[in-house]
């Protein structure tokens, strides 16, 4: 087996574990700014030229590298089309929900929820089964961020955002060991390296549960719903708050360029959410 077809074999196994374990799920699916990939030397097929010219999260052309379920038609749907909430996170970098925790769904039909109202002439037949998705984007693949979706058949709930907590580290770091035995040494450091804010998020997490109690998942839910609610990274969220908490600088990768530098804006929102957390409980308290 070649590495080319062994990274996509090992990818859609991940992808399909994950559908497999997450309540509710109907498909997910795993997208990567083109020069990510790794073109005719590596495993994630289509890819351009690596030495085309450099490439942003605002040039980059993105496509779906491996998907399982509705994931498989809706991804490249709306990557080709340039419409949908996958490109709201490839964009923003942020964790994007469809519809909102809590948001009533609309009579116009699941598809409208999602975000993807248009398209449903273009995939037929997923327009009842979808009814909710999530998008995490940008939490370790710095400028040329990296989209992980998954589709449901209800709304996002906290359940849902827990359980994707367990299992996002699989898909993406997966995803660097392909990388990395497609021969692209420096890609695959640079994304094993922001794995680093892996281990930020979890004191980040330690920090809300000394704070509001509960288990490991409900702190994730907590900071992911003020991820949202403040619009920001929830990588740059979790750096500003242990910073904020200790008093010091948080862990950072080796390399000066893969360095996460939270803003004053998001600096202050991160002492708003630990005066939330530590202060009045019931506005940022752990999900049910």
């Amino acid at each position: 087996m070649s590495i080319r077809e062994f990274g996509n074999e090992l990818l859609t196994g991940l992808l399909a574990f994950t559908v497999e374990s997450v309540p509710g799920a109907v498909g997910a699916g795993i997208s990567v700014a083109a020069d990510m990939t790794s073109g005719d030397n590596g495993c994630l097929p289509g890819a351009p030229d690596q030495n085309s010219g450099e490439t942003t999260a605002e040039t980059a052309a993105p496509r779906s590298v491996a998907a399982v379920g509705v994931a498989t038609q809706l991804d490249p749907a709306q990557w080709a089309h340039a419409t949908g909430p996958i490109w709201e996170a490839f964009r923003s970098g942020r964790l994007v929900l469809r519809p909102e925790i809590g948001a009533e769904a609309s009579d116009r039909g699941s598809f409208n929820d999602i975000g993807i109202a248009g398209l449903e002439g273009l995939i037929p037949g997923h327009a009842d089964s979808v009814r909710g998705a999530v998008f995490l984007a940008g939490e370790w693949g710095g400028e040329l961020p990296v989209v992980l979706s998954i589709y449901l058949d209800r709304p996002p709930d906290s359940t849902v955002l827990r359980d994707i907590d367990r299992y996002e580290p699989l898909v993406t770091q997966a995803l660097a060991v392909v990388e990395y035995c497609a021969g692209e040494e420096q890609v695959a450091q640079q994304m094993l390296q922001m794995t680093q804010y892996r281990r930020v998020i979890e004191q980040a997490k330690g920090l809300v549960m000394g704070a509001i109690g509960g288990d490991s998942n409900s702190a994730f839910a907590t900071l992911a719903r003020a991820s949202q609610h403040f619009n920001i990274r929830l990588r740059n969220l979790a750096v500003a708050l242990v910073e904020h908490v200790g008093k010091g600088d948080a862990e950072h990768p080796d390399d000066p360029e893969l360095v996460v530098q939270p803003t004053n804006p998001e600096r202050e929102i991160a002492a708003r959410v630990w005066a939330a957390l530590t202060i009045t409980p019931a506005i940022m308290g752990p999900a049910e």
